[in-house]
């Protein structure tokens, strides 16, 4: 008996017919799916409704067909998700595309209350689904019957329509209406490069949440609330530059704007936003608090905040301006100004301010990432309080503003 370790074995292999015939079978079967994949991502499937929510990041003209659309159909609410406007931002008013659609709504009749849900900057990632979890929170704050429809656009429908369903969950009933997607021929998209491009990625990413996305819904409702503190506080800054540079706004003169240069912040901190107990004290007579001139304002002494910061429990006295008291923006507002370590290091060597509003309960919010200079940290000429030395705290406060020369 001959060993081996091999043995012959009879194969069939395709003759050149045989090749030629799998070509075409393969060419035609090609043929008849690309012209199936558009229809595929572009579904069309609304749901008995009376809400829509508008992807607001859709162009303009797809804003008109959803005014439109939500008319002749007789809806009664209107979302408008949104993402941040990371292009063009230092020119446009809008901070997230959901404020420039509802402008646009407004531009072509749309008469009825907007809601608006949009994510905050700090979202990179799965924006749709974010927009959706955001949403959510809409439905939930109005307690509006659990069905809806997406307006969306082209090829992104199917997509958005199952990232709403993981964020709302099979409580709720997920319609979407897909308008066409003008920028190319929905019959032909693969014959140019915009059509290719956007129905090739959304086959893909499509694709890629039907088989991997697995969101925490949880964890992805704290980074959408974190970023939309962060944010806020951003803004208020950017508020606070444009107020001053505005002379229409501004309190300083003409040469002082020409000079204006920006104003230095400690990045956020969330964790020098203290919740703490207020007490109520208003039994010490009106004094006259001490300023950097010969003014001296009349305070009085309104209540106490006691708050732990680093183990360590602090006390600060929050005064109200006398002046002001009855005055219709100023007088629902305290007045804490303060002392701590990083003063004539990173901060004003005199002291920063915070206000806050008069709290009707024995719990608020000490915000120090608010903490702001006198106008005294920006031109002498200026009269500002002191901080008396009750408010002067025994550590660092490394948020809020910093020195500004």
């Amino acid at each position: 008996m001959k060993l081996s370790l091999f043995k012959r074995k009879l194969c069939w292999r395709p003759t050149i017919l045989g090749y030629i015939t799998i070509i075409v079978a393969l060419v035609i079967l090609f043929r008849i799916s690309i012209g199936l994949i558009y229809g595929f991502l572009a579904v069309n499937n609304p749901v008995e409704s009376k809400t829509m929510i508008l992807e607001g990041w859709a162009p303009t003209y797809i804003v008109q067909k959803a005014v439109t659309y939500y008319k002749e159909n007789d809806y009664e609410r209107l979302i408008v998700t949104g993402i941040p406007i990371i292009n063009y931002e230092y020119v446009t008013e809008y901070r997230n595309t959901a404020e420039a659609a509802m402008i646009a709504l407004r531009f072509f009749g749309f008469t009825d209350s907007i809601y608006l849900a949009y994510i905050p900057s700090n979202v990179f990632v799965d924006r749709t689904y974010h927009t959706a979890v955001e949403a959510k929170q809409v439905f939930i704050e109005n307690n509006w019957p659990k069905n809806f429809n997406i307006y969306s656009v082209g090829v992104h429908a199917r997509r958005s329509r199952m990232m709403f369903r993981q964020a709302f969950g099979s409580d709720y009933n997920v319609g979407i209406i897909a308008p066409r997607d003008h920028t190319f021929l929905p019959e032909y998209w693969w014959k140019s490069s915009k059509g290719f491009r956007n129905v090739s990625n959304e086959f893909v990413a499509t694709s890629f949440v039907m088989m991997f996305f697995h969101p925490d819904y949880e964890k992805s409702l704290n980074r959408i609330k974190l970023g939309s503190y962060m944010d806020s506080i951003y803004y208020s800054r950017l508020d606070k530059y444009q107020e001053f540079i505005n002379p229409e706004t501004s309190r300083l003169n003409t040469k002082e704007i020409e000079n204006l240069h920006k104003f230095n912040y400690f990045d956020p901190d969330i964790h020098y936003r203290i919740i703490s107990d207020f007490v109520v004290d208003t039994t010490i007579p009106v004094f006259e608090m001490k300023t950097s001139t010969d003014r001296k304002p009349e305070y009085r002494t309104y209540g106490y905040l006691d708050f732990v910061l680093n183990d360590t429990v602090y006390r600060l006295t929050a005064y109200q301006n006398m002046k002001y008291k009855d005055h219709d923006v100023y007088g629902g507002s305290l007045f804490i100004p303060f002392k701590d370590l990083t003063n004539s290091n990173t901060t004003y060597e005199a002291g920063r301010y915070i206000d806050i509003p008069i709290p009707n309960t024995n719990k608020v919010i000490v915000d120090f990432n608010g903490a702001y200079n006198p106008y005294c940290a920006y031109y002498d000429r200026w009269s500002c309080p002191l901080v008396p030395f009750e408010n002067h705290l025994n550590t660092q406060i490394p948020v809020g503003e910093k020195k500004y020369k």
